[in-house]
């Protein structure tokens, strides 16, 4: 299980490096059902990239290549707040690539 609070502090605390390398985020908390979500948009000027994490732990990651089309998707069974930083460091490094 995984507390939305851990994602929204670990994203604030990505913020600054995000904003530092021109990548523009908008945090989104879900609707109040029985497994709750929060997720993450992101915007470069070639890439596009979403996180979203639901508190039983299940997460998705998704980045686009605005110029090839191509996304790439990967989902992930989270159980810490470690592994949670681990798939934020992945999200930056994926949307700092260049083709």
């Amino acid at each position: 299980m995984i507390e939305l609070a851990h994602f929204i502090a670990a994203v604030h605390t990505y913020a600054p490096k995000w904003e530092a390398t021109a990548i523009q985020w908008q945090l989104t908390l879900g609707a109040d059902h029985e497994k709750r979500t929060a997720w993450v948009a992101c915007e470069t000027g070639d890439r596009v990239g979403w996180f979203g994490i639901w508190t039983s732990g299940e997460a998705e990651l998704e980045v686009g290549n605005l110029d090839t089309g191509i996304v790439d998707c990967v989902h992930y069974d989270l159980s810490n707040p470690e592994e949670l930083s681990a798939c934020l460091d992945d999200l930056t490094r994926r949307l700092a690539e260049r083709t």
